[in-house]
């Protein structure tokens, strides 16, 4: 048996959502705050005995994206396949709810446990009446509303139900339409929908074994504490299985120790010492007897819990203190307390479940990969659920059992990365993720592109224009290499990942002359030409019917190659530099002729050039080094900036607001003292922008654009509507 889906419906992030799992590993990626940490505590709600059965839920928990809470409910669905035929998990199958059409096998073996937080059935029966009466409207619902507290609310569990709480569709029937004020019947049970409440004689905790393995951020603490180190809880219990003589003999011989200890000289002293003064303080007749005796303890489960673990590393004989280990090492000591305590409570239950959160704190990329693998290869086969940040695992992990959670709004969805994909679709992208190109599962926005040229140059050219960095603003350069790109922006669709992709790719339209007519005799180069310019225009057809039903990808061209239009489009300086890194000092002549060619205005002298020293010094190695001539005064091709535009929708003011004050401090060198001594620049000398940065922020970027209309940023704020 093993959890097949997860709906949530108003839990903190999570207005609506439904995760997808799998047996086996199960991935949980996600930025920051985007509820990782909250849908593992939904999990353990249903799954974990460590927390209270009945655990009162506050108005905290609710939805962020809910403007009131009040009369909403919380709804947490698990729904079970490989269900075996034992009336334990017989009792969660979906079949059983009355339904003849579900009367089949196939169903049998499927089942669901829901845990409902719901207002109590009074205030449900009182906003279904008003819900009938005829003058009903918002502000009356309203008055009704705001007199609910948290107090009228109460946790029920279900199971057998078929309802999929995150649609919208089920949310207006089954608990009420609140624009509309239609609200359902409280006497109407609706097992079929909601389930039934859970048979008394089955505890799903009987059943299911749960462990959770917190985020390893810093577990010295814990491993130091007596309540939360995992040692303890495994020693928990064994004093009585240790034999009676051998306690016997033990006990002895610490109240021997425990007598010796109290006799010593130097404790004698302090005793007696402590006698006087209490004593000359108030008194013989008021002042208490004072013994100083030691208490190792001498009960057979005191013993064990005061064990200790010494460690040392694998690679010398040195063993000491936790204390001494450092931050990774104390993870991987945690871990395997946890992950030995799984092993422990694994017994013949019907469901052995393992949560992680983030494990990759401080451990080396080798490690998470191997704990990663190991994990998959479990010899009790449990289901896993890793969260985390980590791209060297979410690189190994099957991306048909990832779970992308990303923030949206005050609140977060869920991205499924593989829905509705062929599993050949499948099998390919999984074969491309490596820890590079798994970037593109945690972006907001990917650009794809062909070669390392431009995989190097973009996010260089990038920072070095405008400031920020395309990290800074969350997106991804993804070098997609001889991959096609269909095969990796199939990830990007409504139903999936549901992001902006951009693919860059050339139209390799020839930049050489051409014979006016097709039938003369072509120079090889012209045949060249000639072919890969054909090559693009079925490139470009091909790309525009994949694109063509998919609101999340664009194509976008350079009209030549990468490296053509970027230099053709006035940048030759950042190319001229790297001459002298390619040419020897015997060689000034060839040298300064390239210098020529690449300053040339006729883009067939200067194309044919850069692309014969791409080629000669190698394409990446080529980019490395035009890299490090970028500065600020780069043109952009248009297209690129296209690219990134569409890629990042979600650029917010304060982005673009640093990107402005990072060209007028760098490129107009622009400074407090230029105004004081009013010096004259590109645009009106009226506009201070720094009065009007401090005014208002929109304001300053509108002006900016309007006293700039020629300026990169310009250019680039202007293509986020086309």
């Amino acid at each position: 048996m093993h959890i097949s889906k997860f709906f949530i419906r108003n839990f903190r992030n999570f207005e609506s959502a439904q995760l997808n799992f799998s047996e086996g590993v199960n991935t949980i990626i996600g930025e920051n705050g985007s509820g990782k940490t909250n849908l593992f505590y939904a999990l353990r709600l249903m799954l974990d005995d460590t927390l209270p059965r009945y655990l009162k839920l506050t108005e905290n928990d609710f939805s962020r994206q809910l403007s009131d809470w009040r009369g909403h409910w919380i709804i947490l669905t698990l729904n079970f396949e490989a269900l075996g035929f034992d009336d334990a998990t017989q009792a969660l199958s979906i079949h059983a709810c009355g339904d003849v059409s579900n009367s089949n096998e196939r169903n049998q073996t499927q089942g669901s446990y829901t845990l409902c937080f719901r207002p109590k059935r009074h205030v449900r029966q009182e906003i279904y009446d008003y819900s009938r009466e005829v003058d009903k409207n918002k502000d009356g619902l309203q008055v009704l509303l705001d007199k609910i507290t948290i107090d009228d609310y109460e946790t029920v569990y279900l199971c057998k139900g078929s309802a999929q709480c995150s649609e919208d569709d089920f949310y207006d029937q089954y608990v009420g339409n609140f624009e509309e004020i239609i609200f359902p019947d409280p006497n109407q049970a609706g097992t079929q929908i909601y389930g039934v409440y859970l048979p008394r004689e089955l505890n799903l905790y009987d059943e299911i074994s749960c462990t959770f393995i917190k985020a390893l951020r810093d577990v010295s603490s814990d491993l130091r504490s007596y309540s939360k180190n995992p040692l303890v809880g495994l020693l928990r219990g064994k004093d009585k299985k240790v034999e009676i003589g051998i306690q016997s003999d033990l006990v002895n011989s610490i109240n021997e120790l425990n007598e010796n200890i109290s006799k010593l000289e130097e404790v004698s002293t302090v005793q007696k010492g402590i006698d006087s003064s209490l004593k000359q303080a108030v008194g013989t007749t008021y002042a208490p007897n004072i013994e100083v005796r030691a208490e190792l303890p001498n009960e057979m489960d005191k013993l064990l819990q005061s064990l200790k673990l010494w460690v040392g590393d694998s690679d010398n004989e040195h063993v000491g203190r936790l204390s001494e280990l450092s931050l990774g090492g104390a993870n991987l000591i945690f871990l395997s307390l946890k992950l030995y305590e799984y092993e422990k409570i694994k017994t013949d239950k019907v469901a052995n479940l393992l949560l992680i959160e983030e494990p990759e704190a401080h451990i080396h990329t080798h490690i998470q990969k191997t704990l990663f693998d190991n994990l998959g290869r479990h010899e009790h086969k449990p289901q896993i659920f890793i969260s985390t940040h980590s791209t060297q695992i979410s690189s190994v992990s099957k991306i048909s059992s990832i779970n992308i959670l990303s923030r949206l709004g005050n609140g977060s969805v869920v991205f499924n990365p593989t829905n509705g994909l062929e599993v050949n679709k499948i099998k390919r992208i999984e074969r491309y993720l490596d820890a590079v190109r798994s970037d593109l599962l945690f972006a907001k926005g990917v650009v794809l592109v062909e070669g390392d040229a431009e995989q190097i140059l973009l996010p260089v050219i990038f920072q070095k224009v405008f400031g920020l960095s395309l990290d800074e603003i969350g997106v991804s350069v993804i070098n997609v290499g001889s991959t096609s790109f269909e095969n990796i922006a199939n990830i990007y669709h409504q139903q999936r990942v549901n992001r902006r992709c951009a693919i860059l790719t050339d139209l390799d339209e020839a930049f050489i002359q051409l014979p006016s007519n097709p039938d003369s005799t072509h120079t090889t180069g012209q045949t060249k030409a000639k072919n890969s310019q054909k090559s693009g225009q079925e490139r470009r057809e091909k790309l525009e019917e994949f694109c063509s039903e998919n609101d999340c990808i664009k194509t976008f061209y350079a009209k030549h190659t990468f490296e053509v239009d970027l230099i053709s489009d006035e940048n030759s300086n950042i190319f001229v530099p790297v001459l002298s890194e390619l040419y020897e000092e015997t060689s000034l002549t060839a040298m300064e002729s390239s210098k020529e060619k690449l300053e040339s205005n006729d883009i067939e002298i200067q194309g044919t050039e850069v692309l014969r020293l791409a080629k000669k010094a190698g394409k990446g190695w080529f980019a490395i080094a035009v890299a490090e001539q970028v500065n600020e005064y780069v043109n952009i091709p248009e297209y690129i900036l296209k690219a990134i535009a569409w890629a990042s929708p979600h650029l917010d003011l304060a982005s673009k607001v640093k990107s402005a004050e990072y060209r007028l401090n760098t490129r107009y060198e622009l400074t407090h003292q230029d105004f004081v001594d009013g010096g004259e620049l590109e645009y009106s000398d009226e506009w201070d922008w720094r009065e009007e940065l401090q005014n208002d922020e929109e304001f300053f970027m509108s002006n900016y654009q309007n006293e700039l209309p020629e300026d990169p940023l310009t250019k680039l704020l202007s293509l986020y509507d086309f």
